[in-house]
């Protein structure tokens, strides 16, 4: 039987008390016809602190099991009614052996109910835990009439929801633990379970009250806290958020009321407490401190930064997208950064899982019940390990990019295995050497690191040194995601018509984003997406879409409108980065064999007649529906601007938009000569480097130093 107290049958069965009295609580009697006059007045008791029920009329007392069976009219020691009686409450487990975790017994058990006090979910809290942790929880969920363990995608209500329902006052803690605590004073105290649980629709049940914050004392209770009034702004009718005075390091209501705190005490000290209001983030300052943060680290191209600082601030409004598009890390060598940006990654992103290989299992069961933000390590070791493994593997990552995929496993033992359906949907960064699979390569924004060059410097990455910067950026970052929340779910950017659908789909996420930071940003990060994603698809495309745009450029230079085989030919083998050069046995690519590789194309040579002469050969209306369809049309801006170089000039300094040097770059290194500008003479002729920034006529608009 699961640990019942008297409080916990009494309000699963009774409800609300009629009144409070200190300690106890005070009802009418489940049996009024056993009094002489009814129950006009509330007669049954119960004792909070010792646990115990008193009902003088009927002449019964007892503890949690001797109330069951009065209110539930049958004989104490009629086992089987009462039990079933108890289950079909949910008060009591009909599967025993799953509320232990080994040979040790839960602490407590925090039960959720709706608002019509059905059972929805319970929470386990283990002290000890597992692997020497000093607590530990488990969930479980109320299906078929039985606690089954696992979520499995239940939305868990507010804790205690059923008891504010009717409160003007609520006081809202981060823990059941607290949220018992402060019932115990006659509060109306709610939870949403913990750190990183508060949704809409708790929010929604909070409308129109006035709410009391009451957070842990450290940093991610006040990060909390602000997260929740953001959520309740508009909603609540008023909002406070209330330090609780003299509390241990990470204490809580619970420890207030440990040490004598009483209800007069803590009412007086809201009183005193202003109002809360919303504060003011500048979405394109967040964005870029972003850039500087992971740039100080980590050797990355404009694009690059500006992709990964959308990304981070993306892992923390995953619920309101559909899809999200994988960071893609590699390198052609080891020692280009891959494992230092997914560490860096660690300290931004929202409930980061840094790993190496785990087993498809692992990985699976993690996904659905975290919803962790993925940091997957040396994923060409995973790739390249037995058959089996890599394709579990990349199944579990095809379908993760997209809301509601789901892998099946296995469950169960003997007889009774069956399969389960488990979410992978979260967001991913995978980082290896050389290229992932095709289909989860599809799925990913390409960011392709390479060595830092002589003279790039980046800084060294300690922890503990960086983690107190980490958690404040962070915790800035959270407040403006979640004040943006509502916008990104209902947003519809504009997509880049060079980008395949495919392509489309992930970014969509990350341009909502810069959209609502503005201030340059959503040009910005448009031109940063075409150029990774464009460079890849060209770097990644198939020998035949390579042939078909080798084929294109050919006859755009010669500028006719048909060719000869020998002629097409000559004019592929003379292209120094295709392989037609050297296509059969080091040799140049024959007229044969280019018919061969067209013919799944619906082309084939056919007789041409140039001037005065024919031969074999293939006219531009032969491949016009095979351009169409395979290849992207040509993007004039594309053509006139300049490439990104390959090796910027400083990892911190060519972001086109801000300054980012660093104090042990501007003493170590010396900076370049440059030509004193001729203010005298005309200027005419003079190439210039183009920035993502400048593409679009970003510039000629904002100011480079006024955009970041």
């Amino acid at each position: 039987m699961n640990r019942l107290t008297c409080e916990l049958v009494a309000r699963t069965i009774l409800g609300k008390p009629a009144q409070t009295r200190g300690g106890e609580l005070l009802y009418r009697c489940a049996h009024p016809e056993r009094h002489q006059n009814g129950d006009a007045h509330p007669s049954l008791s119960i004792n909070v602190q010792k646990d115990v029920f008193l009902c003088g009329p009927c002449g019964v007392s007892g503890k949690a099991w001797q109330l069951s069976a009065f209110i539930a009219g049958v004989d104490p020691g009629d086992k089987r009614n009462l039990v079933g009686w108890l289950r079909k409450h949910g008060l009591l487990n009909s599967r025993p052996k799953s509320v232990k975790r080994g040979k040790c017994d839960p602490a407590a058990i925090y039960e959720y109910r709706d608002g019509d006090g059905n059972p929805v979910a319970r929470k386990l809290r283990f002290e000890p835990g597992r692997d020497g942790r000093r607590k530990d929880f488990s969930w479980q969920r109320w299906e078929n009439s039985e606690w089954i363990d696992g979520l499995a995608g239940v939305k868990t209500p507010l804790y205690r929801c059923r008891e504010i329902q009717n409160e003007q006052m609520v006081f809202y803690v981060e823990g059941e633990k607290a949220a018992d605590a402060g019932a115990k004073l006659g509060l109306a105290t709610t939870t949403a379970g913990g750190v990183s649980c508060f949704r809409p629709d708790h929010a929604e049940v909070l409308s129109a009250k006035d709410v009391a914050i009451l957070p842990d004392n450290d940093t991610p209770g006040q990060e909390y806290a602000q997260r929740v009034a953001t959520m309740l702004a508009g909603k609540a009718r008023s909002i406070r958020i209330v330090e609780l005075p003299d509390l241990p390091e990470k204490g809580d209501l619970y420890e207030f009321v440990e040490r004598g705190g009483a209800r007069d005490e803590l009412l007086c000290l809201i009183q005193k407490t202003p109002g809360w209001k919303p504060q003011s983030f500048d979405g394109a300052e967040q964005l870029t401190a972003i850039c500087k943060f992971v740039r100080r680290f980590v050797s990355l191209s404009e694009s690059q930064a500006v992709v990964v600082s959308l990304w981070v601030t993306h892992t923390h409004n995953v619920d309101s997208a559909d899809t999200t598009p994988y960071l893609a890390i590699t390198s052609a060598e080891k020692q280009c950064g891959k494992s230092r940006l997914l560490e860096v990654l660690q300290t931004m992103v929202a409930e980061p899982w840094l790993t190496g290989r785990v087993t498809a299992a692992v990985l699976v069961r993690k996904i659905d019940g975290d919803k962790p933000t993925l940091l997957l390590d040396e994923s060409d070791a995973a790739f390249g390990a037995e058959k089996e493994y890599a394709e579990a593997l990349r199944g579990i990552l095809n379908t993760g990019h997209r809301r509601g995929g789901v892998a099946s496993l296995c469950v169960g033992k003997g007889s009774s295995i069956t399969f389960k359906d488990f979410t992978t949907f979260c967001p991913k960064a995978i980082a290896g050497i050389g290229k992932l699979p095709d289909t989860v390569a599809d799925r990913s924004i390409p960011i392709r690191l390479k060595r830092a060059a002589p003279g790039e410097i980046v800084e060294r990455f300690r922890l503990r040194n960086v983690m107190p910067e980490a958690i404040g950026l962070r915790g800035k970052l959270k407040t403006w995601c979640t004040s943006i929340a509502e916008k990104l779910r209902d947003a519809r950017p504009t997509l880049p018509d060079e980008l395949s659908d495919r392509q489309q789909d992930g970014v969509e996420p990350l341009l909502a984003i810069a959209d609502v930071a503005g201030n340059g940003w959503p040009e910005i990060a448009r031109a940063a997406v075409v150029q990774l994603c464009t460079d890849s698809q060209n770097a990644d495309d198939s020998i035949g879409v390579r042939l078909l745009t080798d084929i294109r450029q050919i006859l755009e230079a010669r500028d006719t409108d048909k060719i000869s085989s020998t002629a097409l030919t000559d004019a592929l083998a003379a292209i120094e980065t295709s392989p037609w050069g050297e296509w059969s046995h080091g040799k140049p690519i024959t007229a044969p064999k280019l018919a061969r590789l067209l013919r799944p194309f619906g082309v084939t040579p056919h007789t041409v007649r140039m001037g005065s002469e024919t031969s074999k050969g293939y006219d531009l209306v032969d491949f016009e529906d095979a351009f169409r369809r395979y290849l992207r049309p040509p993007s004039s801006s594309s053509q006139s601007a300049a490439p990104e170089p390959s090796h910027p000039s400083h990892p911190n300094t060519d972001l086109g938009f801000c300054d980012i040097s660093k104090p042990s770059q501007t003493q170590n290194v010396a900076l370049k000569e440059r030509e004193i500008a001729n203010s005298d003479a005309e200027c005419d002729g003079v190439t210039v480097s183009t920035s993502i920034t400048r593409m679009g006529g970003l510039a000629d608009r904002h100011p480079i130093e006024e955009i970041l």
